[in-house]
């Protein structure tokens, strides 16, 4: 477990520093204080914790304390707009919240909600965007997050004494390699401030500082770098997944790093599942399943993963735990996997090419987002009687956005009323750049909705 793997390395070397940003270092004696503190201020073994911040220090400090105390910790998304969160909130029951305290340190607020048992084997909760309107909970067991942890120091890699910049939100799960992959093997963490994700110059600034050996960022904050004028990190690996890596994004990352890794894997699968060595932008692949885990198609081309990593499913949610995670029949028995809904081909070599998806699920800025939840959000509007959102310019990633395309009843409100309707329902990577409204929707023969024809 990452308690028993942070405590082993804190016993050997408590001046070792776990995390280094420009407010100072914490060591790992320090940090192993703190959370043992905030531990034993935390509710039962078997409850959850909420999270209230977007500071990765403070996030790693509640992962290790929660995971000290044999709890689950569900990070809130510093984006979400009241209601959004309440709706999450009300699913989970949380029977506590952590916000900043004093420096480096949390408070725990007691939920009025007794919450909710049986969080004893989990580590995480973490949200997804759901089809049907109203996200989806997973459900990370502190042995999956234990055992993806130790694959992930193999391949990309990372040893002790090596640091790894901690940059992603917290709500988005690849934030939890950041957090706790340098704790598990002895390493430090370098937290970024927050502007570094919308501000190439912060990053650029930051990295250049701290030195991190390993940086990890989607495409989108790639290219947005790249497009800055960042001139790369010759002495660090850089880790790129969330969204498909381009050919041409790969061309311009492969000098700017030490080593360039394609990285691959959906929040069931905890954090990431394969990795590729990318030596050439012309051959770009999901490559192999991390050490302890295992990929393959299905016969209609569907990727499936199993073996180490695995989430226990999603919370409430029997049907849908049932529909994603289901044993299939192998030469030796049978084998738990996760229906991925990505489609891939495979090479002679053996490894995995991606196809795309076939369904409504889409990935922007390395967010996962569902259209239908989205649609569903402005059917509610009393003056909607149909939407439909589809991800345009897809052949320029740079621009590539959600528009909106809204059927209206009278009273006919307008794209600003639209707007706030949304903004008051969905955080905003899920908001679209454009809202179009229309009198009808395109059809196709059999009569559903011509989505290609709106892209």
């Amino acid at each position: 477990m990452i308690w028993t793997a942070f405590e082993t390395h804190a016993e050997r070397h408590p001046h070792h520093p776990a995390i280094r940003s420009d407010t100072g270092v914490v060591t790992y004696g320090e940090l192993r204080g703190r959370a043992a503190d905030l531990a034993a201020r935390l509710p039962d073994t078997g409850g959850l914790v909420a999270l209230d911040t977007g500071d990765p220090a403070l996030g790693a400090l509640a992962f290790l304390a929660t995971a000290h105390a044999k709890c689950a910790l569900l990070p809130l998304n510093q984006d979400s707009p009241a209601r959004h969160r309440a709706a999450m909130l009300a699913d989970a029951r949380p029977a506590a919240t952590l916000r900043p305290g004093g420096p480096g340190l949390l408070d725990v607020v007691p939920e009025p909600d007794i919450g909710r048992p049986g969080f004893d084997e989990i580590a995480y909760l973490l949200y997804t965007s759901g089809s049907t309107g109203t996200p989806k909970g997973v459900l990370v067991p502190h042995q999956a997050l234990a055992d993806r942890l130790t694959g992930l120091a193999a391949v990309p890699g990372l040893r002790a004494g090596q640091s790894m910049l901690a940059m992603t939100a917290l709500s988005f799960d690849i934030s939890i390699a950041e957090m706790l992959l340098p704790l598990a093997v002895g390493g430090t963490v370098i937290p970024a401030p927050e502007s570094a994700r919308l501000d190439p110059e912060i990053f650029a600034a930051v990295v250049r500082r701290h030195a991190p050996d390993v940086v990890q960022a989607t495409p989108s904050f790639w290219r947005l770098a790249v497009a800055a004028g960042w001139t790369g990190a010759p002495a660090a690996d850089l880790w790129c997944g969330g969204e498909e890596m381009t050919t041409a994004l790969a061309t311009e990352l492969l000098p700017r790093s030490r080593r360039l890794w394609n990285v691959y894997g959906p929040t069931e699968a905890t954090i990431w599942a394969s990795a590729q060595l990318v030596t050439s932008a012309d051959d770009v692949t999901l490559g192999t399943a991390l050490p302890g885990g295992g990929m393959c198609l299905s016969s209609e081309g569907e990727i499936l993963l199993y073996g180490d990593g695995l989430a226990a499913g999603y919370l409430n949610r029997p049907d849908l735990t049932a529909e994603r995670f289901r044993p299939r029949p192998t030469d030796t028995g049978t084998r738990l996997c996760y229906h991925t809904g990505d489609r891939g081909r495979l090479r002679p070599d053996g490894r995995i090419e991606f196809l795309g998806r076939d369904d409504d699920q889409v990935k922007l800025r390395g967010h996962r987002i569902e259209l239908g939840e989205i649609e569903r959000t402005l059917e509610a509007h009393e003056s909607v009687s149909e939407a439909v959102v589809v991800l345009s310019a897809l052949d320029d990633p740079a621009r590539t956005h959600l528009t909106a395309f809204v059927v209206v009843r009278h009273p006919e409100p307008d794209v600003r009323s639209l707007r706030r309707w949304l903004a008051e329902r969905l955080p905003a990577s899920m908001r679209p750049a454009r809202i179009e409204l229309t009198a009808a929707l395109p059809r196709t023969t059999a009569g559903k909705i011509d989505r290609r024809a709106l892209r």
